[in-house]
C-alpha cells in the first residue's frame, strides 16, 4: 500500500492522519514555503535556509540553522539511512539528529518546552539575566542604568568570573566557536551585534536603540556564529 504523504499548508503541516503541526517559528515568519519529508517518526521541512524537524507523536519541534555564512536555499530534503540529506541550491550536508552530527548546521530546539533550569554559575546568570529585563538601550552602557547589546552580554558573563572584549566584532572573534548544538551561555553572533543564548530556541539581548533588554526567540540569520567562553 502507498503510504500516504503529508501536506504542507500556508502556516502548518497536515499529517495524513490529521494532525497538524505548526511551522510558525516567528510572528513574520509564518511558516514559508519549501521541501517536506515524512518519516515514521519525524516530519521534516525546509524554510529559506533553515532546516525544521518535528516528532510527530509529541509535535516538539527543533530548527536546524547553518550557522557562518549559510548553506544556501533548501531545495530537497532526502531519507537516508539514519540521517537526512539537505540538497540547497549550492550544495548537499546530512544531518544525523541521533549521533548529533549535523554536518555544519547548529541545532536550536523551539516552542513552549520549559528551559532547563541551569545549574551552578549558570545559574546566577539565568537570575541576573531577570534581574536585568527591561534595561534601556544605551549606545556604549554596561550596567542596569542602560547598556547596548554587548555591554549586556559582557555583564552577564562576568557573574561567571569570565571577561569578554566590549565589543561585539570582538567577542565574535573570541572564546570556542560552536559547532553542533548550543548551550545555556554561548554567545550568538551576528554583524554588528550579540546575544546570551538561554536554551530551547530562546536568547536574551539588548537588541537596538529605543528597545530594552529582553528574551527573543532566535531568527533566521544565515551570517550567524556562536562562540563559548564558559
Amino acid at each position: 500500500m502507498k503510504r500516504q504523504e503529508a501536506q504542507r499548508m500556508a502556516t502548518e503541516i497536515l499529517l495524513p492522519e490529521g494532525r497538524r503541526i505548526s511551522t510558525v517559528y516567528k510572528d513574520d515568519f509564518p511558516g514559508g514555503q519549501g521541501p517536506l519529508l515524512l518519516t515514521p517518526r519525524s516530519v521534516w521541512w525546509g524554510t529559506r535556509d533553515m532546516v525544521f524537524r518535528a516528532d510527530i507523536t509529541t509535535g516538539k519541534r527543533e530548527v536546524y540553522l547553518p550557522w557562518a555564512g549559510g548553506k544556501g536555499v533548501v531545495q530537497a530534503l532526502e531519507l537516508e539511512g539514519d540521517a537526512v540529506r539537505v540538497r540547497t541550491d549550492s550544495q548537499e550536508s546530512k544531518i544525523r539528529p541521533a549521533h548529533a552530527a549535523f554536518d555544519g548546521y547548529v541545532r536550536l530546539r523551539l516552542g513552549e518546552d520549559q528551559l532547563v533550569p541551569p545549574q551552578g554559575v549558570c545559574q546566577k546568570i539565568a537570575q541576573s539575566v531577570e534581574e536585568w529585563l527591561g534595561t534601556p538601550y544605551l549606545y556604549g552602557g554596561n550596567t542596569k542604568a542602560g547598556c547596548d547589546c554587548s555591554g549586556f552580554v559582557g555583564a552577564m558573563l562576568r557573574v561567571a568570573g569570565k571577561s569578554v572584549p566590549r565589543v561585539s566584532g570582538e567577542i565574535a572573534r573570541s572564546g570556542k566557536p560552536v559547532l553542533g548544538e548550543l548551550r545555556f551561555g554561548d554567545v550568538v553572533c551576528t554583524p554588528g551585534h550579540v546575544a546570551l543564548y538561554l536554551g530551547n530556541g530562546w536568547q536574551a539581548e539588548a537588541p537596538q536603540r529605543g528597545d530594552i533588554v529582553k528574551k527573543t526567540t532566535v531568527w533566521h540569520r544565515a551570517t550567524a556564529t556562536a562562540r563559548r567562553f564558559l
